[in-house]
């Protein structure tokens, strides 16, 4: 088994206060990594780094495979503006550039997709629509091709159809798919959002606390799904959830932060016979 993704050395700072230090750590292809630690180790801020909606202020985050052979997902980010920019009107428009049409956009262009803690969907679109519109980038959006229906466009458009009635099915929505997702239970929020970015076709799918709100019958659906993704369809995941239940029956490796350091790596096995993670969580001393 080989990595897909390579965190190293990641450390991002918010004024005077350091949020994450020296983060490394590896996902295997075709597997589940959880990153787990007590509230504030940082994990989110580590998921916000990798699908680009931060920008680290030093190491690499290496999205490895693909028709590139792999991408730098930090390069995709461009560069900080700084005030000598202004006088350097070539940079200042490439950094702006990258500003505008990069982040969180540009990396799911390369196979990186995400939920969100917080439920992040059009509540004023049906279910279908949701899934559609998250495929924009994989249509011919010209404004040509769309007036002439052409032959691609229409066969694009086809593929995205079948795709989200596929998804759809395998969360067991389709019976929904005409109603808004603000009308939906929130168990099946959660599930729509998940279909949505699958249906980006991405190779590392980021789940950021999938079961959070969700009751013990549904977290264990949920699990089973998400065991589903890695074995039928070689999904790679990398899950943040504070629900170690989940985590240790899903995870094939787990990754340990506390304020905003790697104090863990192993298998579920390893991490539960590990003093320093139930310090961590205990509030007590290392033996």
């Amino acid at each position: 088994m080989s990595a897909l993704l390579t965190v190293q050395d990641l450390t991002i700072r918010f004024g005077g206060v350091t949020a994450l230090q020296q983060v490394d750590f590896t996902v295997q292809a075709g597997s589940i990594t959880a990153l787990i630690g007590p509230n504030g180790a940082g994990k989110t801020t580590v998921f916000n780094c990798v699908t680009g909606f931060y920008r680290a202020n030093t190491g690499s985050i290496h999205l490895h495979g693909g028709a590139n052979g792999g991408s730098n997902l930090m390069a995709l980010l461009g560069e900080s503006l700084q005030w000598s920019d202004l006088w350097q009107p070539k940079r200042l428009g490439s950094r702006l550039y990258h500003k505008m049409f990069g982040g969180p956009h540009r990396v799911n262009q390369v196979g990186v997709a995400r939920t969100f803690q917080n439920i992040r969907l059009f509540n004023a679109l049906t279910v279908m629509e949701n899934l559609l519109v998250a495929q924009h980038n994989q249509v011919d959006s010209g404004l040509l091709s769309g007036l002439i229906q052409s032959r691609r466009f229409r066969a694009q458009e086809q593929a995205a159809l079948q795709r989200a009635s596929a998804w759809l099915r395998f969360f067991d929505l389709l019976p929904e798919a005409n109603r808004l997702a603000g009308e939906l239970p929130y168990g099946h929020q959660r599930r729509l959002e998940m279909a949505r970015a699958l249906c980006t076709q991405p190779r590392l799918l980021c789940l950021d606390e999938p079961a959070a709100g969700l009751n013990p019958n549904e977290t264990k659906a949920l699990g089973r799904l998400i065991l589903t993704l890695r074995d039928r369809f070689d999904m790679t995941i990398l899950l943040i959830e504070h629900d170690m239940g989940m985590v240790m029956e899903i995870s094939d490796h787990l990754v340990v932060l506390d304020h905003g350091e790697v104090i863990a790596r192993g298998t579920p096995e390893e991490i539960q016979r590990d003093d320093r993670v139930l310090a961590a969580y205990l509030g007590s001393e290392p033996a």
